[in-house]
């Protein structure tokens, strides 16, 4: 029985810190995504196509109730595209951080 009740808190222990380390990136319902090099952007220590990426934003807007995602640090027009697009799809809410600003990106047709 006490074996039972140990390995119980220890999962329990352990979902908490994952949620703790999947939330990293989101602050006040967005999510903050990092561009990188060839089209690829990161979040939450992973770094991901424009494909996955959208995938994890629909498993975020799910799962985290977000309502919008930053783009932190400019990049390129197609990264800006990406994320306007996948937030268009998503029916969420498309930043860029400008400055210590957020500046909404436009979603296009």
């Amino acid at each position: 029985m006490m074996k039972t009740i140990r390995v119980l808190m220890l999962a329990l222990g352990l979902l908490t810190a994952a949620g703790a380390f999947a939330a990293g990136d989101v602050r006040d319902g967005k999510a903050y995504v990092k561009p990188v090099k060839n089209d690829k952007f990161s979040i939450n220590g992973y770094t991901m196509g424009k494909v996955e990426l959208y995938g994890y934003l629909g498993q975020l807007r799910d799962d985290e109730h977000i309502t919008g995602v930053v783009l932190r640090g400019g990049g390129t027009d197609a990264q800006r595209q990406v994320i306007a697009s996948s937030c268009k799809t998503l029916e969420i809410e498309a930043f860029e951080e400008d400055g210590g600003d957020l500046k909404a990106l436009p979603l296009g047709s």
